[in-house]
């Protein structure tokens, strides 16, 4: 089955590091294929070039200023943990126990370190992987 030059045709594509490399490539592929790509990077200039040559070639892109951060959640109680993970004949059951703030996390405090992330509170924080983990992650073997 032949490809079609337009597959992406009606679809959007969030694309990191656009402003060159591998993220420049990706922008102007995944605009030729007819996606609408929303591209951000560090490098304004880079990101503006990019989405001057991805218009040029006839496609449709937007960009932004980004500042990456992540967030890990350890053990974290939700609905779906409570069935599983933290069910009575469950391994993992065990686990608050070896957390150092000796018990398992919210869904709400995952979310509060987010939004910190997200605010200018954070403003000189980009690249980071916060752990929200109650301190599980520093006391593993290994």
């Amino acid at each position: 089955m032949p490809v079609s030059p337009l597959r992406l045709a009606g679809k959007s594509a969030v694309i990191t590091g656009t402003a060159s490399g591998q993220g420049r490539a990706a922008a102007l592929a995944f605009a030729n294929a007819g996606a609408l790509v929303i591209g951000c990077d560090m490098d304004d200039d880079g990101a503006a070039a990019t989405v001057a040559e991805v218009a040029a070639a006839g496609g449709r892109m937007s960009s932004s200023r980004v500042d990456l951060n992540a967030v890990s959640p350890g053990m974290i109680r939700t609905a779906a943990t409570e069935d599983n993970l933290l069910a009575a004949d469950h391994p993992m059951r065990s686990i608050a126990g070896s957390i150092p703030l000796g018990r398992i996390g919210t869904p709400d405090e995952v979310a509060r370190c987010a939004l910190f992330l997200a605010s200018d509170e954070a403003s000189y924080v980009t690249g980071a992987n916060l752990m929200v983990d109650g301190g599980w992650s520093a006391v593993l073997p290994g």
